[in-house]
């Protein structure tokens, strides 16, 4: 018995591991997410960005909010080259996808 507990002790409990892969996870999404919205700022038009920014970064789908439906419908037209230009600017394909909430 007094072996098993030894070994225990060697031994991480999951709870430690998992939360030390959850941040380091949302550590890198946050800064991803810091650059795409600086980019962001110069990548579409001031009149654009004022109404729509990037709100959360979820594997390699961006999520953007925007005020209007109007402009939503806007920003669908030039998702392609948006992605295009973020994954430039990061210098990596890192998004493959941008969703639009209103609100």
């Amino acid at each position: 018995m007094a072996d098993q507990r030894k070994r225990q002790g060697e031994y991480s409990h999951i709870s430690e591991v998992l939360s030390g892969i959850v941040k380091t996870i949302r550590s890198e999404s946050a800064s991803d997410l810091s650059m795409i919205r600086e980019e962001w700022n110069r990548i579409v038009d001031p009149a654009i960005a004022a109404y729509a920014r990037p709100e959360a970064l979820k594997k390699d789908i961006l999520l953007v909010k925007v005020a209007s439906s109007t402009l939503t419908h806007r920003l669908r037209f030039m998702t392609p080259g948006l992605i295009e230009q973020i994954n430039r600017a990061m210098g990596e394909d890192r998004i493959t996808e941008i969703r639009y909430t209103t609100g």
